[in-house]
C-alpha cells in the first residue's frame, strides 16, 4: 500500500516537486463579480488584466465533490491518502475535504490543516510527498513528516499594500488603512496559522531585504533546505532573494514560484516572499 498526498492550488508549489512526487493537486475556482466563474485556478499572470481593472475575483475551495473524486481513483488505485489543506478559519478547504473523506475513505485518508498557507502549505504538502516517496513509507509516517514540517516552516512576505488581504478578512482593517496612507511596505509572517504584520519598510526593495534577513536568521550550519521564493509580479526580486539565498546554502532545494491566481486575488500584485524549512 502506497501514500498519496493531496493538497488544493492555493499551495504554491514548484512545478518539480509535483511532477517527481506522489503529490495531487485540486483546483480551486474564481468567480468574477459579473457572474462569470473560471473553472480551475490558472497563474496569475492569465487573469491579471482583469484583476487590476477591476474588482478581483472570489475564490472557491474544491468543492466535497471534487475531493470525493479524486480519493475515489486514488483508493482504486491502491493508494492511501493525506490531504494538506491551509487553516480552517480561513478556507472551507479542510471541512470539504473532512466531509468527502468521512464518506469515503474511513481510515484509509486523512485531513490535515497545514497551519499555514500558500508557499508554506506548499512546503508541508511537499515534505509530506517526499516521506511518502520513501520505500514503506504508511499513512502514519506521512502525517508525522507533514506534522513535523508544519511545526518547522517559516514564511514571510512583503506586499505593496494590505488591502487585498483587508477585504479577505486576514487581518484588521486598520492595519491596510494605516499602511496605505503612509505609503509603507508592511512586512508579514505566517505563523500560528494566520497572518501577522510585523513591520512596514519605506520601500518595496527594504521590504524584501526584510525578508531576507528573517531567513538569515533562522540559517542552521549543516542542516539542508527547501525554500520556495513566490511572488505576484515580482519575478526579478524573487529570483534575487532565491540567488542570496543560494550564495549562503548553495545545496539548498530552492525554487522561484509565481503564486496562481487564487492567491492574487487575495493578496494583489506587489506581493514577494520566502517560505522554508530546515531538515
Amino acid at each position: 500500500m502506497s501514500v498519496r498526498v493531496v493538497t488544493d492550488s492555493s499551495a504554491v508549489l514548484p512545478r518539480p516537486w509535483v511532477e517527481s512526487l506522489p503529490l495531487d493537486v485540486v483546483a480551486l475556482q474564481l468567480a468574477w463579480p459579473d457572474g462569470r466563474t473560471l473553472q480551475g485556478d490558472p497563474p496569475y499572470t492569465e487573469v491579471s488584466d482583469e484583476v487590476l481593472r477591476r474588482t478581483p475575483p472570489s475564490t472557491a475551495a474544491p468543492s466535497p465533490g471534487a475531493f470525493a473524486e479524486l480519493f475515489e481513483r486514488l483508493l482504486a488505485d491502491g493508494h492511501d491518502v493525506l490531504t494538506v489543506t491551509p487553516p480552517s478559519e480561513f478556507s472551507t478547504t479542510f471541512s470539504g475535504a473532512t466531509l468527502a473523506a468521512r464518506n469515503i475513505g474511513g481510515e484509509r485518508i486523512r485531513v490535515l490543516d497545514s497551519r499555514t498557507a500558500a508557499a508554506g502549505q506548499g512546503i508541508v504538502a511537499g515534505e509530506a510527498a517526499r516521506r511518502a516517496a520513501s520505500p514503506g513509507a504508511t499513512l502514519d509516517d506521512v502525517c508525522d513528516a507533514a506534522l513535523r514540517a508544519a511545526s518547522r516552516t517559516e514564511i514571510w512576505a512583503t506586499l505593496v499594500h494590505l488591502d487585498y488581504l483587508r477585504r479577505s478578512g486576514r487581518v484588521p482593517a486598520i492595519a491596510a488603512v494605516g499602511a496605505g496612507a503612509l505609503r509603507l511596505q508592511p512586512v508579514v509572517r505566517y505563523a500560528g496559522g494566520s497572518p501577522t504584520p510585523v513591520g512596514v519598510t519605506r520601500s518595496a526593495a527594504r521590504g524584501a531585504e526584510r525578508v531576507l534577513q528573517a531567513w538569515e536568521r533562522s540559517v542552521l550550519p549543516g542542516r539542508s533546505l527547501r525554500l520556495i521564493a513566490f511572488h505576484c509580479e515580482r519575478g526579478d526580486e524573487a529570483v534575487s532573494l532565491s540567488a542570496r539565498v543560494l550564495e549562503r546554502a548553495p545545496g539548498a532545494d530552492a525554487h522561484v514560484v509565481a503564486v496562481p491566481a487564487s492567491l492574487a486575488a487575495h493578496v494583489g500584485p506587489g506581493l514577494v516572499g520566502l517560505a522554508w524549512v530546515w531538515d
